[in-house]
């Protein structure tokens, strides 16, 4: 199963070769990391999910342990702290939205770029549509 072990492409955006449509994070056993929510720009509720889907593990937040946790930018706070502990150490990340029929990723044309700072990450996110500059949700990770 690659899905949690390694990031994964989406080949579908002819031209380009860097939208990534599964993340896979490399984080020590225990790594807290930080979220932020920096913009939105659709009329679709957005989010992310965060998952520890290979190996044994959970994401904490605020006392809450789960295997895989979604951070919704409307009812989330700006800023969310999550530890994550992974006995194989990989931390799955992508986006997600909602057009009032329930939560929806993964689609054909879905995808993210990612700009790499330092420790931190910064994800422009497409939930559908070839037409796009990817920024539907803009959200950043942090290792802290």
């Amino acid at each position: 199963m690659k899905f949690g072990k390694k990031r994964i492409y989406n080949d579908e955006f002819e031209g380009r070769n860097n939208v990534v449509m599964w993340d896979v994070l490399k984080i020590d056993n225990e790594q807290t990391i930080k979220l932020t929510f920096i913009s939105k720009n659709s009329k679709n509720r957005q989010g992310v999910r965060l998952g520890i889907d290979v190996g044994e593990g959970y994401i904490e937040v605020n006392g809450l342990k789960s295997k895989s946790i979604e951070l919704w930018e409307d009812t989330a706070p700006k800023e969310v702290l999550c530890k994550c502990v992974s006995s194989e150490g990989l931390l799955s990340v992508y986006n997600i939205w909602d057009k009032g029929k329930g939560r929806q990723s993964q689609l054909l044309t879905s995808g993210m770029i990612l700009e790499e700072k330092d420790n931190k990450i910064i994800y422009y996110c497409n939930d559908y549509g070839f037409e796009t500059d990817f920024d539907k949700l803009v959200f950043s990770i942090e290792k802290l």
